[in-house]
């Protein structure tokens, strides 16, 4: 009986260290974007363009975006930012391109190497048992529906399919105090719309009487863009941008912030 309640103070005691600490509240505060990793040839290697790599550690839960695909695992704390991740670290399976596919394994071979984690001001530092830099984060400032400026990377084309090609980022979208607006593609548009949690309706699409000549297919696209907003019932705010969904779940919309996708 004394064993067990002596086992209890030291657990009791730990939790109140790191509470004192504030470290595992400052790991939890925030969602991280990777900056920087350790690679293989033994050089810290920046993050590759265009990619955007996430972590988010709640109740010992890691999750977030491997630049490609989602990924999943296991983490424990311990007194002095000690840090260690699960050895198995769980992701979906959708195909990348190599580069992206490369970085991503060099990415989730690297977390389970990490011993203790560094926090200062918005940047999140993880190193390995020799204190090697392994992975360096930034704070991810939370995105919101409305005030940001956002712009397409994939539109649904009617046909089961989210597509995206070179045209795609012209179709944009803004929200703001009930009201949507943007170009569809060619014209600009405007409508209402109602939010509760995270349903979304938008009312009847306005537009100018443009007609594009170019680029080719641009006034297929603006109308692909018009038909999935009007499907939309449903968004998704994630690390990397926002996500437009019909009743049933399939994507319509898929959106990155504007001045990121410059």
């Amino acid at each position: 009986m004394c064993k067990k309640v002596i086992l209890a103070i030291l657990i009791f005691t730990s939790s109140i260290c790191m509470a004192a600490d504030g470290s595992l509240d400052g790991l939890e505060a925030s969602d991280w974007r990777l900056d920087r990793y350790l690679a293989e040839s033994g050089q810290i290697t920046a993050v590759l363009p265009d990619t955007t790599v996430t972590a988010s550690f709640m109740g010992g839960k890691l999750s977030g975006s491997a630049g490609c695909n989602r990924y999943f695992g296991n983490y424990n704390t311990g007194t002095e930012n000690q840090l260690s991740i699960s050895t198995y670290i769980g992701a979906t399976m959708m195909a990348c391109a190599p580069p992206i596919a490369e970085q991503e394994r060099q990415y989730l071979d690297r977390l389970p190497v990490v011993v203790t984690f560094q926090l200062e001001g918005g940047s999140l530092r993880l190193l390995d048992k020799d204190h090697q830099l392994v992975l360096e984060y930034s704070a991810v400032t939370p995105l919101t529906l409305e005030g940001t400026h956002w712009q397409a990377s994939g539109i649904n084309n009617g046909k089961g399919g989210v597509v995206s090609a070179a045209n795609t980022q012209l179709a944009t979208a803004r929200f703001q105090d009930g009201k949507v607006s943007g170009n569809a593609s060619c014209n600009s548009f405007n409508a209402s719309y109602e939010m509760t949690g995270d349903q979304i309706t938008m009312g009847p699409v306005m537009t100018t009487r443009k007609h594009c000549a170019e680029p080719d297919g641009i006034m297929d696209q603006e109308q692909e863009y018009l038909q999935a907003l009007s499907r939309v019932r449903v968004y998704e705010l994630t690390n990397a941008g926002l996500k437009l969904r019909d009743e049933k779940g399939s994507l319509q919309v898929n959106f990155v912030v504007e001045d990121r996708a410059r």
